[in-house]
Formats: structure tokens, C-alpha cells, sequence
């Protein structure tokens, strides 16, 4: 039987023991571990780099989880459909004599499992410069033929905000109960879009379920690695698909970011003016009624090192299902979330 999806813009890669590992094939099924064994709906998280990726949180968020977690690439954009390689140029390594490491844009899709062997598909890459109608029918066929539950999309702004108070989040889509009382600034107004934007409004558009977190990065940071905008993303992504997803590498090198960046403004006494100005708008208009996803409301939200066993106890909340390698408990954690509002830039 024919398939009724069209993936003209996509290269599947299989898994066929006569072929080398991640080799594309001609055929167009997308074939998922477990898909035909009465394995779970899986989520997906999108995270792409364009125009809202302040503190290359698309790059860390995927260096994070295919750095740390099982993975295989289901499937790729013909980035030569989709890109202008002469307005965005591509890297390469010269080295003595010769050239090497070609990076040029990508847009993958992977399955990868969390530390509970939860499976979930991850959409990461760069933003195209053509055809992003055609990108987003494409990705609306895929979550429709592998029947994804829910769509996270993650993504970042840079805003006056202090690197001195958590990081903050607006968060939006139809699923009320992952995103009512999230945001710590909510605005009402007319933005420019990028395909993540583009992406959750036709997801929505379609009737499936999709939530998305922008994640505020103090703009004197933006244009730089910020860890800590990373782990938080990964804390609501990871809550909102129930998955345990890992931040240790991440918090450590925030601690590091957290330490390099206070040194510098203790040298700057012009910077330290300006970050005490917008510590007072955040106090003054931040709300102290943030919710969190793995908290009751009459609970305390966990700080960073209270993470782990705030991750515990809503595993142990939840008696129907069953950890891999233990006798009981839950089979899939929670990520929490540990951000803090933030100010309002009226």
C-alpha cells in the first residue's frame, strides 16, 4: 500500500542490517523502535536555531541530550532545498595543508530515550531561509504518521532581565495544563515570526496537542553560551513530556558562566549600575505565584539542588507504572522546573 505521506524534502535513514549505520534509503516508511509492538506515543521536542536562540540554547539543548543519551537519526532536510548557503556561510577547519570538518546547516530528526529508556523524538537544527510552508506540512505529516502525543517547542529571547535572577519563560499553546501560571512575562503583541512560531500555530491549527517555553536570556548575555538558559529548557521540556532529561554537564558549566560573567561586573562599575536597575524592575514586577509542573500548588518550588529528589518523589507519586531495573515504581520521571518569574519590559 502506498504511503499517504509525502516526504519529498526528507532523507530516511534506516536501520537495515545490510546498510551502514545512519544511511538514508529510498524508501519513505519511518519505522520507530517498538512502533509496532504496542510501545508508548512518543513526544516531540523541537528546538531550532533562528532568529529566537538567545544563548545558542538550540545547540546546547542538543549537545546535552544526543551527548548524553541513546539516540539514532530517523530522518534529515535536504538542506540544499532549504538553505542559502552564501548568506549564511558554512565552517570549515584548515589545518596546515588541508580542509576538513565541513559544518554546514542541518535539520534532523531523531529517536532518542531518557535516563528511564522513555523514547521521544527531537527536531533540531537551523532554521531554513526557503520553504517553510513546505517544512511544516512536512513536519505535520510526521507527527501525524508516528502519532506524537504532545509537541514541545523550546526557544529563546534575550530581554533586560539580570543574569542574577533565575531564568524566566513565557509560555504558550492549548494545553492549559502545562502552561497556566508557567509565565513569568506574558505580553500582548505583534512579533516577528520564526519557524518554531510558525510551526506551533499549524501544529495547533491541526488539532494536536503542542505547548511552547521562550526562555528570556538577559540580552547583554544573548549573543553568547549560556548554559543556564539550556538547562532550563531541558527542566520544562523535560516536564511537560515526562522524561528525565540530563543538565549535570550543563549546571556545572553555568556555575562556570555564572562565576566568569559576576567577576566582570564587579570590574565594571557601569555594568554593575545597569544590572542593578534591572534587578529592581524584575523585583518589582516579577510574581511570586509561578507554578511549577512537578510541584502541587501549595508546595515549595525546588531549587537546582533540590532537583534530583524532587524528580524522585514524583516518580514515587506514581505507583501504576514501573522503573526499568527496579520491582516498582514509576517508569518515567518528570524533569522539574526550577525557574524563577521575572520583570515585566512595560
Amino acid at each position: 500500500m502506498s504511503n499517504p505521506y509525502e516526504f519529498d524534502l526528507l532523507h530516511i535513514h534506516t536501520e537495515d542490517p545490510d546498510n551502514e549505520p545512519g544511511e538514508t534509503s529510498s524508501e519513505k516508511e519511518l519505522v520507530l523502535h517498538g512502533e509496532h509492538g504496542g510501545g508508548p506515543r512518543r513526544p516531540m521536542v523541537i528546538s531550532v536555531a533562528g532568529h529566537t536562540d538567545a544563548g545558542s540554547l538550540s545547540e546546547q539543548l542538543a549537545e546535552g541530550l544526543l551527548g548524553a543519551l541513546p539516540h539514532r537519526q530517523v530522518a534529515s532536510f535536504d538542506v540544499d532545498e532549504l538553505f542559502d548557503y552564501r548568506s549564511r556561510r558554512p565552517q570549515v577547519t584548515f589545518t596546515d595543508n588541508r580542509f576538513s570538518d565541513f559544518r554546514g546547516p542541518r535539520l534532523d530528526l531523531y529517536e532518542v530515550r531518557d535516563a528511564m529508556d522513555r523514547p521521544f523524538l527531537l527536531l533540531t537544527g537551523d532554521e531554513p531561509d526557503f520553504q517553510w510552508e513546505r517544512v511544516t506540512e512536512t513536519v505535520l505529516n510526521l507527527i501525524e504518521q508516528l502519532d506524537v502525543k504532545l509537541v514541545v517547542a523550546v526557544d529563546s529571547l534575550g530581554l533586560p532581565t539580570p543574569h542574577t535572577r533565575p531564568v524566566g519563560v513565557t509560555a504558550h499553546g492549548n494545553r492549559g495544563d502545562l502552561i497556566e501560571g508557567m509565565s513569568t512575562w506574558s505580553p500582548n503583541a505583534q512579533i516577528e515570526a520564526g519557524l518554531s512560531q510558525m510551526l506551533e500555530l499549524r501544529v495547533d491549527e491541526a488539532g494536536r496537542d503542542v505547548v511552547g517555553y521562550t526562555l528570556h536570556v538577559p540580552h547583554y548575555l544573548a549573543s553568547g553560551r549560556y548554559p543556564q538558559v539550556a538547562v532550563a529548557a531541558l527542566e520544562y521540556a523535560g516536564a511537560a513530556c515526562e522524561l528525565m532529561l540530563p543538565t549535570d554537564e550543563l549546571r556545572e558549566a553555568a556555575r562556570s558562566v555564572e562565576v566568569d560573567v559576576s567577576r566582570q561586573v564587579e570590574q565594571a562599575p557601569e555594568i554593575a549600575q545597569l544590572v542593578q536597575k534591572l534587578e529592581a524592575n524584575f523585583d518589582q514586577y516579577s510574581s511570586t505565584a509561578q507554578r511549577s509542573l512537578l510541584v502541587g500548588q501549595d508546595d515549595v518550588v525546588p531549587d537546582a539542588e533540590e532537583l534530583g529528589a524532587a524528580v524522585e518523589e514524583f516518580l514515587r507519586s506514581r505507583p501504576d507504572e514501573v522503573i526499568p531495573g527496579s520491582a516498582e515504581g514509576p517508569e518515567a520521571p518528570g524533569a522539574d522546573d526550577d525557574t524563577q518569574p521575572e520583570e515585566s519590559t512595560d
